[in-house]
């Protein structure tokens, strides 16, 4: 489902590492994660990362890269640059059973226990 911007405001995604000045009615892009609004777009981009280094001690908010996505068509680009630049998925690890784990367990030998008649 699209999920569009209600207001112009500042985005962040921690997942993909991103703080985002994005538009009001403009899509918010299709990356892992959670895009979630931190401040008004009155402020400045230096100012916000001031607000996330106090509100998220454990991210780096000085290092965030910062996009301004003000219509769809950034939002396109940015997805496309972001795609290219991602690394490749990790391969799929393939684990083979084989019938001997499957098999049902032999039977171990019981020493049968004969009467002696005579006693």
């Amino acid at each position: 489902m699209e999920r569009r911007a209600s207001k112009t405001a500042y985005f962040l995604n921690r997942a993909v590492g991103y703080l985002a000045l994005i538009g009001r009615n403009v899509r918010l892009p299709d990356a892992p994660g959670v895009w979630i609004m931190v401040a008004d777009a009155e402020r400045a981009p230096w100012e916000v990362a001031e607000l996330l280094v106090a509100t998220y001690p454990g991210l780096d908010a000085n290092r965030l890269p910062f996009v301004a996505l003000l219509t769809d068509f950034d939002v396109d680009e940015f997805e496309h640059e972001h795609q290219a630049n991602a690394p490749p998925a990790p391969e799929p690890e393939v684990v083979v059973v084989t019938d001997e784990a499957e098999a049902e367990p032999e039977a171990a030998a019981v020493p049968a226990v004969v009467r002696d008649p005579t006693q």
